[in-house]
């Protein structure tokens, strides 16, 4: 998922200069083609084919960049894409959405739900036929649980990544039977759809032990177009098998097969003909490999991808506590520099804009970068003097009064060469600012549960995926902690004002006024500099031509499992 294959270690200066050396008065040319390139993106690219025209059987090998060990999605080490693409297919969601983000109820699962006119109010009537792996069928019951665990107030040790959402409900109503229910909330919440996404069952909800430990490497129960999910720790490949007894539309698949592996060596896999599809997104070396057999039997899609590439700054980190070294960093960080190494090399439009809200394809995308995400050394340099890191004459690096060095420690994924290339080229870049690096290669498993989620780190980078179409879903990555628990906000900073206006977006239903907010609130995150956007990642996938309904899925934030399968012969 995290894709990049050619050395670039040239230092920072000779990165600045290539950069001025290309300046003319063609760049905002350049930047307007660019533009225009990606507001005619498509929505989505799945290499779309009507199932009838899809043979019965067969399975595809799918390959994913992490072997991931926590498999509840709302156990904070289990907010993993490559986690989500598995539990998507075996677990239930009350939603699903279109590429432009429009929501439906999932027939599979709920027969109708909807908000009152006053939007106080959200009615769920479930579809009795949906059941669990182990019998039971799927009910009220499990809602209530999940509602309870989610919105944090049940007691006990529970490790969750994000209450955000489920606490704004006020009242859990029974309906006429189990398979009927209520939301009251006391004020409107326009986000109500992306509740319940995934949804476990109550049993493992209702204990904080089966919660953490119940779906380490492990589905007991499931419902979905699949299940029996498999495991093989030697081969590292995760097995989904067509659920027999499935009562929605059957798959056409027999079989998924997860197979993780270094997402430098996905493009030699597909190469060779032992994965079907991949995201290839700006691995370099993968697009030279493969580029000459794009539409000669290998698809590549285009469409404009729901998630963005980053510098995450640990603000928990004493060294990053302030505000001030934080905003120096990201103007001492030439973030143009680092769109062209990434995106350059696989030929896909570099607008220089990003937000951390919205995507290119929504309503009121703009970027809100300006004061703090131009590359500026000098200015950065003042604000560390002021900071009280100076830079003694003769020296390399800042120290402090108490002679401290401004070290940081940069983490990066030791799998993918481009967060090993963004922190060798940014450790020059901040060099020529003072400040120390210290870059530390770790495996691509223990990135997360070992470095970035506990906090062991000051600088990394990756990609942050939206699960659904609302900005307010993205309040979990950037808002304030539950008590001491930071849950999925892996940045560690946030502000009161920051919270409050996520509170207002998610009550928001006027578009216009709902981007505004999210403009604001994205603005507010540069100022705070809780991460550093590069960029919006492309929805470059390669996938076999004859494999289809499969591929950049965009703002429909999910694939339509049943629906994927092989051309007919």
């Amino acid at each position: 998922m995290r894709i990049g294959k050619v050395r670039y270690l040239a230092p920072a200066a000779a990165l600045v200069l290539m950069a001025s050396a290309c300046s003319s008065g063609d760049d905002g040319n350049d930047q307007e083609e660019a533009q225009e390139q990606v507001a005619s993106l498509d929505a989505q690219d799945l290499n779309a084919a009507p199932r009838e025209d899809l043979q019965d059987g067969g399975t595809f090998v799918w390959a994913i960049s992490e072997y991931a060990e926590q498999h509840n999605m709302h156990h904070v080490n289990g907010n993993l894409a490559n986690v989500r693409y598995v539990a998507a297919a075996v677990l239930p969601s009350p939603t699903v959405y279109d590429g432009e983000g429009t929501a439906s109820p999932n027939t599979a699962f709920i027969n109708d739900y909807g908000v009152s006119d006053d939007g106080l109010e959200v009615t769920y009537e479930l579809n009795p036929d949906a059941v669990w792996s182990d019998g039971e069928p799927v009910t009220a019951d499990d809602y209530e649980a999940n509602l309870e665990t989610l919105s944090g107030e049940r007691d006990g040790d529970w490790e969750l990544g994000g209450i955000d959402g489920y606490d704004r409900v006020s009242e859990f109503v029974p309906g006429d039977d189990e398979y009927s229910f209520t939301l009251k909330f006391e004020e409107p919440y326009a986000e109500w759809p992306s509740l319940f996404d995934p949804l476990y069952p109550a049993e493992y909800m209702e204990d904080d032990d089966k919660f953490k430990e119940g779906y380490l490497k492990d589905y007991p129960v499931t419902s979905g177009p699949f299940g029996d999910v498999e495991f093989d720790d030697v081969a590292e490949r995760i097995t989904v098998t067509k659920n027999e007894d499935w009562w929605g539309t059957e798959p056409k698949l027999d079989e998924i097969v997860y197979d993780a592996m270094g997402s430098d060596a996905m493009a030699a896999a597909y190469n060779n003909g032992e994965i079907d599809a991949f995201y290839m997104g700006y691995d370099a070396a993968g697009y030279e490999l493969l580029k000459d057999r794009e539409g000669d039997g290998a698809y590549f899609t285009q469409a404009v991808n729901h998630g963005h590439r980053f510098a995450s700054l640990n603000g928990g980190s004493p060294k990053l506590e302030d505000v001030n070294v934080r905003h120096a960093i990201s103007l001492a960080i030439d973030r143009d520099a680092l769109a062209d190494v990434a995106l350059g090399a696989v030929d896909w439009p570099i607008t220089g804009e990003v937000n951390r809200l919205l995507r290119s394809s929504q309503h009121g995308y703009q970027d809100n970068s300006e004061g703090y995400g131009e590359f500026d050394p000098d200015q950065a340099a003042t604000l560390l003097d002021e900071a009280g890191w100076t830079l003694e004459e003769g020296e390399q690096f800042r120290t402090n009064e108490d002679g401290e060095t401004l070290t940081l420690n940069w983490v990066a994924s030791e799998d993918l060469d481009i967060a090993k290339d963004e922190a060798e080229i940014g450790r020059d870049m901040l060099a020529e600012v003072g400040i120390e690096v210290d870059v530390q290669q770790v495996p691509a498993n223990a990135l997360f549960p070992e470095y970035v989620v506990p906090g062991n780190y000051e600088i990394a980078t990756y990609v942050l995926v939206g699960s659904n179409p609302y900005a307010g879903d993205a309040q979990e990555n950037y808002g304030m902690p539950n008590g001491d628990d930071w849950g999925n906000n892996l940045a560690r900073t946030s502000t009161q004002e920051i919270d409050d206006a996520f509170a207002e977006l998610r009550s928001e239903t006027d578009p216009d006024r709902y981007a505004e907010i999210a403009n604001q609130i994205d603005r507010m995150l540069w100022e705070e500099v809780v991460t550093i956007p590069f960029f919006e990642r492309p929805g470059l996938w390669v996938v076999n031509e004859d494999l289809h309904n499969f591929g950049e899925y965009g703002l429909a934030s999910g694939f339509v499992y049943e629906d994927i399968g092989w051309a007919a012969e």
